[in-house]
């Protein structure tokens, strides 16, 4: 798999399997089989770092910097000052060694060495006497927080009264605690689970599988609503990206991307009832989400 084109088509398939995924060890596990297939199917440097540019510029289409925060994107404080901040969380698993990048050329390495700055710290080898240190010798500074960041720790283990030794190694078990757990959810089947559960149970709250699950119910229980309870054109409700945020309490950000997955789907309903967003603009009416109870109109994701 040599040719340019080719690798922009892994770029772009990459990009439709990282709809809907917001979880950091999910979209590194996509990011790590990407490059698997690079050094599996390129036999040259220049192959492994022209296939790579080729996926990276698909998935910046869809995944651009940002200005501010959002879900599944982190702070890069590196990279040229116009530049925004924000990356997409896949940008950290897609690269290549950085032998590969010397053996590729002068100007392939120069490119690479640009976008290492953007990425990541340059760190500075260890010194020995550095090395020898332990783990309770660390301090602050070497773990060369951004300002802001740093006050907030500092502040954190002030409060917890640790010392920053202990503070890191608790930090390090709730972190892993946190990504297992999550990796664990993600193949969890939510269709069985109570509408009301993965609304109001915090054990849910945090689930990266919860914002597409009550989107798909919304969607179900507005066309319920259209076809068998509204008795009018102005009774009725467009499906909407804010109109599914209102009703499931996801992120509009978060129900877009999974809206495009049924986006056939609604059209048609819309247009089958002559709907478009001025439908869902009902003065003095009440809400849609007084108006259509997904509990009970969707009390679980079983057809």
């Amino acid at each position: 798999m040599t040719e340019q084109k080719t690798w922009g088509a892994v770029g772009r398939s990459l990009v439709q399997k990282l709809k809907g995924v917001t979880d950091e060890a999910s979209i590194k596990a996509l990011g790590d089989a990407t490059i698997q297939d690079i050094l599996s199917l390129e036999s040259t440097p220049k192959g492994r770092t022209n296939a790579l540019r080729m996926v990276n510029r698909e998935v910046a289409k869809q995944y651009p910097r940002l200005e501010s925060e959002a879900i599944a994107y982190w702070y890069d404080p590196k990279g040229k000052e116009s530049q925004p901040k924000w990356r997409h969380l896949i940008f950290k698993s897609l690269t290549l060694s950085t032998s590969d990048w010397d053996e590729a050329g002068d100007e392939s390495r120069r490119e690479w060495k640009a976008q290492q700055q953007e990425v990541s710290p340059q760190v500075e080898p260890a010194s020995p006497a550095l090395e020898a240190l332990t783990f309770d010798h660390l301090t602050i500074d070497q773990f060369q927080l951004d300002g802001e960041s740093q006050s907030l720790v500092q502040d954190a283990i002030a409060l917890s009264g640790m010392t920053l030794a202990d503070f890191t190694r608790q930090a390090l078990r709730v972190y892993a605690k946190t990504i297992t757990g999550k990796t664990r959810k993600q193949s969890e089947d939510l269709a069985t689970i109570p509408t009301d559960k993965l609304l109001n149970d915090s054990t849910y709250s945090t689930h990266p599988g919860r914002a597409e699950e009550l989107t798909k119910r919304a969607i179900k229980a507005i066309k319920h609503y259209n076809a068998n309870i509204a008795t009018s054109k102005a009774s009725r409700w467009c499906i909407t990206q804010s109109a599914i945020a209102s009703l499931t309490g996801s992120r509009a950000s978060t129900v877009g991307k999974v809206l495009e997955q049924f986006k056939d789907d609604i059209e048609s309903h819309n247009q089958t009832y002559e709907l478009d967003n001025y439908s869902n603009r009902k003065r003095g009416k009440p809400s849609i989400e007084e108006t259509i109870n997904l509990t009970e109109l969707t009390p679980d994701g079983l057809d």
